[in-house]
């Protein structure tokens, strides 16, 4: 324990005698003058920004929102859907070319209307072709079959189409179903049969296979007129879809050509009068 205690005495001493020096030299940096960037540098020093404080080497820091605030602020930013813009979409929506009309695009606007009235035409060309072929196998139906198709549904229509006459139907169709449905009890399954066999103004023979497939060609032939005119309605939905695309993308930049009347008097005393046909680029 001696030999630690003089240890401990020796260290301390020697610390002990820096203390006043330490004290002086604070002393003496305290009264020393700061030399400025001009008296040190030169005069341009002065001019210089302060230093950053940091690294020399970082680099300025990005936030996700400080990058989507400057994409959306900047020069290059997208056009949001303002009024001018709105009202030309519900324009095209409404009828193609009228949005490409308003914002000088003669040439998109005449494209889009031919196509729509196209389209309608086509749509009215083909309703028509099925009224006119659905009426020429309900008149087909009646004359060969004896079956008056006038107010039955479709599926009737179709059962007179699959079936050479009625008869066949009932023993295929009617007759298997009660089997299936009341197997073993004779009382229900004829109860079965005499409500859905089909007889009286419900019955139809076909008297030749000629006129048994010509109905179903005439059938088949109108059933394609209605799948056409719903392809030309889709159509015409399309049509809209792209008119409104096409005008929003042109309706913030400068609008084309447009054709323009002028009318006004002419003169100091009005007696003339001046018309003008002018185009703007």
């Amino acid at each position: 324990m001696s030999f630690i205690r003089r240890a401990a005495h020796a260290a301390l001493v020697p610390a002990l005698a820096l203390l006043p020096v330490a004290g002086a030299i604070r002393d003496a940096g305290a009264s020393l003058p700061v030399a400025s960037p001009a008296s040190e540098f030169g005069p341009e020093a002065a001019a210089m920004p302060p230093a950053v404080t940091g690294s020399p080497l970082a680099l300025e820091t990005f936030t996700p929102a400080a990058v989507h605030d400057a994409a959306e602020t900047g020069p290059n930013a997208p056009p949001g859907l303002g009024s001018e813009r709105a009202r030309i979409l519900l324009q095209s929506l409404t009828v193609p070319g009228w949005g490409q009309a308003t914002l000088g695009h003669d040439t998109a606007a005449i494209v889009f209307a031919t196509i729509e009235a196209g389209i309608w035409t086509s749509f009215a060309a083909f309703k028509i072709q099925q009224a006119m072929r659905t009426d020429s196998y309900v008149r087909t139906a009646k004359v060969y079959a004896g079956i008056d198709l006038s107010g039955r549904d479709e599926s009737f229509r179709r059962i007179v189409g699959q079936y050479p006459n009625s008869d066949d139907y009932n023993l295929y169709v009617v007759y298997r179903d009660a089997a299936n449905l009341y197997y073993g009890d004779p009382a229900a399954m004829t109860a079965y049969i005499n409500t859905h066999a089909l007889s009286g103004a419900e019955s139809w023979t076909w008297p030749s296979p000629e006129s048994y497939q010509l109905y179903q060609d005439q059938r088949k032939s109108a059933q394609r007129a209605g799948l056409r005119a719903n392809t030309a309605l889709a159509l015409a939905v399309a049509n809209r879809i792209v008119s409104a695309l096409h005008a929003a993308r042109y309706a913030g930049a400068p609008r084309g050509h447009a054709l323009e009347i002028e009318m006004g008097p002419t003169g100091a005393d009005l007696s003339g009068g001046r018309v003008a046909l002018t185009t703007r680029f």
